[in-house]
C-alpha cells in the first residue's frame, strides 16, 4: 500500500513571535520550503498546507493568491486564536472570505494554554476547538461565506457529544455546526469516531492520523494508523 499525506507546519503562528513585516517573510519562506519539500518528494507528499501572518492582514490576502497560484498547496492552517482574539473576530473575516473565494482549505487547529494544567493535549485543546467551531457559527460564518470549507482537527472535538445540547440550546444554529468538516486524528478512539461519522456525516470526515505524532513519545502507532 502506498502512503501518501498532505503535510503541514506544526503548531506555530508566527505572528506570536514577530512583527508584522518579519512574520509576512517567514510565513512566505516556509511556504516556500513546503513547495519545495514537496516537489522533491512528489511520491510522498502530493499537497501541502500554508501558512499566513494574522498580525498583517493585507499581506495574508496576498499571500492566500500565491497559495492558490502554487500547484503544491491547497489551504492554510488557522487556529481558534490569533494573538488571543478568537478566529471568528471580525477583524480576520477578510481571510476566511478569501479562503473561499480562492476554493482554499481551512484546517483548524486549537492553540496551546499555558493557564490549563493537562499539558492541553488531553482536554483543553477539545473545549478550544469546540469554542472555536461555536464562536464561528455566532458570527454567522456560514451565512457569509456559504461555500467556506473549514476542516476541524480531532472528529470535532466535542460537538458530536453535546449534540443534543446544541440541538436544545442553540436550536436556531444546529444544522451550521454540521458544516464543517472534520478528521479523524482521535488517537484510536472507535467509538467516538462513530458518533462524529454519524453526527456529521461519512461526506464530511476526512482520515487524517495526526502523524508524527499521536500518543507521545511513541507518535503514529500501529492503533492510530489502523
Amino acid at each position: 500500500v502506498v502512503t501518501k499525506q498532505i503535510i503541514s507546519y506544526a503548531n506555530i503562528n508566527v505572528e506570536d513571535y514577530c512583527n508584522p513585516d518579519l512574520s509576512t517573510k517567514y510565513a512566505r519562506e516556509a511556504n516556500q520550503e513546503l513547495i519545495e519539500c514537496i516537489k522533491e518528494n512528489n511520491d510522498m507528499f502530493p499537497y501541502g498546507i500554508g501558512m499566513i501572518p494574522f498580525n498583517n492582514i493585507e499581506e495574508s490576502l496576498k499571500i492566500l493568491e500565491e497559495i492558490k497560484l502554487s500547484k503544491e498547496l491547497i489551504g492554510v492552517q488557522v487556529f481558534t486564536r490569533h494573538m488571543g482574539k478568537s478566529i471568528a473576530n471580525f477583524e480576520f473575516r477578510p481571510i476566511l472570505k478569501k479562503c473561499e473565494e480562492l476554493g482554499l482549505l481551512i484546517l483548524l487547529h486549537p492553540v496551546f494554554d499555558k493557564r490549563k494544567p493537562d499539558n492541553n493535549i488531553v482536554f483543553s485543546w477539545e473545549y478550544e476547538l469546540s469554542l472555536g467551531m461555536m464562536q464561528l457559527v455566532e458570527a454567522n460564518i456560514f451565512e457569509y461565506c456559504p461555500n467556506i470549507k473549514i476542516i476541524v482537527h480531532h472528529a470535532g472535538a466535542m460537538v458530536p457529544f453535546f449534540a443534543g445540547r446544541i440541538n436544545n440550546i442553540l436550536k436556531d444554529k444546529k444544522t451550521d455546526f454540521k458544516k464543517f468538516y472534520v478528521d479523524t486524528a482521535i488517537l484510536g478512539n472507535s467509538k467516538a469516531l462513530e458518533l462524529a461519522i454519524d453526527y456529521f456525516g461519512i461526506d464530511y470526515v476526512l482520515y487524517g492520523t495526526d502523524s508524527p505524532f499521536g500518543i507521545m513519545p511513541n507518535g503514529a502507532t500501529k492503533e492510530i494508523e489502523e
